[in-house]
C-alpha cells in the first residue's frame, strides 16, 4: 500500500514539475514577445511620427528677415504680399543665416523649393520716455 502511494506521489510531483517547467518557458516567451512588440512601436515612432526638421526658418526682427538653412538651399526667394521677387540668395550654407532688410511694414514670405515661411514685418515702437516730476 505504501508502495502505491508512494508511486503516486512521484507521478504527482513529475506532473506539477512539468507544469511549473511550461509555466517558465510561457513567461520567457511572454517577455520576449513583449520586447518585440516594443521594439515595432518605437521604430514606427521614429520613422513614421518624429516630425521632420524643415530645410529653413524664418522670422522677422525690426524690419530685418532671418533666415536660418536647416539644410544647404539654393534659390532662396523673399517675395512680398504680391509674390513678386525682393531678394534672391543663391546659396545658403547648411547651419547658417541670412538677413534681408525688409523696404516696409508687411506680409514677406521665404521660399526655397517647394517650402514657403510666411514672416510679418512690423517696425519696431520707439516708447518716448515719460518724464518723472
Amino acid at each position: 500500500m505504501n508502495k502505491k502511494r508512494f508511486n503516486r506521489s512521484l507521478y504527482a510531483d513529475f506532473m506539477m514539475s512539468g507544469l511549473r517547467d511550461l509555466m517558465r518557458i510561457g513567461i520567457l516567451l511572454i517577455g520576449i514577445s513583449a520586447i518585440i512588440i516594443a521594439s515595432l512601436i518605437m521604430h514606427m515612432y521614429l520613422t513614421q511620427f518624429v516630425r521632420q526638421q524643415p530645410p529653413l526658418t524664418a522670422y522677422c526682427s525690426d524690419m530685418a528677415i532671418v533666415i536660418t538653412a536647416g539644410k544647404e538651399l539654393e534659390n532662396v526667394k523673399i517675395l512680398d504680399n504680391r509674390s513678386s521677387t525682393l531678394h534672391t540668395f543663391q546659396r545658403i550654407p547648411a547651419g547658417s543665416q541670412e538677413f534681408f532688410i525688409a523696404p516696409s511694414q508687411g506680409v514677406y514670405a521665404v521660399q526655397a523649393d517647394d517650402y514657403k515661411v510666411v514672416v510679418h514685418c512690423v517696425k519696431p515702437q520707439i516708447l518716448p520716455s515719460r518724464m518723472y516730476d
